[in-house]
């Protein structure tokens, strides 16, 4: 008999505990915003085709409706960009150099550390040509022209084509 009441009160406790069980849903935290500490301008990259084929430059995905730009062997084309520097709150030694969207080329994208330039080599498919930043760019004048960007073979995936800043 006490098997019999004990087996619909069992049932009637998981069911009121639904999916989640006993653990309460908390909203995930919310991100602290940083604070602008300092930026850059009239930065650019002049992107120079060294190799004996077409080079494409490619939009990001975000502005996927722009135009490709296609680059004959050596043929240049100067890419703007800005970057800030942005200091966690609550952490003043820990701070980060972000890609500014709205006065950077809709060819540059930065979705970890390094800017990202996509390309086609010829016909083959996309490539990821990344570029390497840091602090320095933030204390030196940049060069007349743009920082060069000498494009002369496929680049390796994960590993920076070009440094910005020496290590």
């Amino acid at each position: 008999m006490l098997k019999k009441a004990v087996s619909p009160l069992i049932a009637l406790v998981l069911l009121c505990a639904g999916p989640a069980g006993c653990v309460p849903v908390n909203p995930p935290p919310k991100p602290l915003p940083g604070v602008t500490v300092g930026q850059t301008t009239g930065e650019a990259l002049l992107v120079s085709n060294a190799t004996a084929a077409p080079l494409t430059l490619l939009p990001s995905q975000l502005h996927a409706t722009d135009p490709e730009i296609t680059l004959a062997p050596g043929d240049s084309r100067r890419l703007e960009f800005a970057v800030t520097e942005e200091q966690n709150v609550g952490d003043t030694a820990v701070s980060e150099i972000i890609l500014d969207d709205k006065r950077s080329s809709h060819y540059l994208r930065q979705p970890a550390n390094d800017l990202i330039l996509r390309a086609r080599f010829g016909s083959g498919r996309a490539k990821e040509i990344r570029i390497a930043i840091g602090k320095c760019l933030l204390g030196q004048k940049p060069p007349p022209g743009g920082h060069p960007v000498r494009v002369d073979r496929v680049p390796s995936p994960g590993i920076p084509f070009v440094r910005l800043c020496p290590e």
